[in-house]
């Protein structure tokens, strides 16, 4: 509901200090939601993260831009 275009076991790193809101549609889509079925873990370190090469393969490079309409 909070998210648009994330799916079961995405997960997101944000640089520290860059505050983000509600993806386009998502306070829409919560008027008379009682509850949510999604859990999310947001990590934003003091210090950067050191990504692996593994990682770095399963990148979706089309997150950065996806709150955009």
């Amino acid at each position: 509901m909070s998210r648009n275009h994330v799916d079961l076991m995405d997960f997101s790193l944000h640089p520290g200090g860059i505050v983000h809101g509600p993806h386009p549609g998502a306070m829409e889509r919560s008027i008379g939601k009682k509850f949510t079925d999604e859990y999310a873990v947001m990590v934003d370190p003091f210090r950067p993260l050191k990504l692996t090469e593994e990682a770095i393969k399963v990148e979706d490079p089309s997150y950065k831009t996806s709150w955009l309409e």
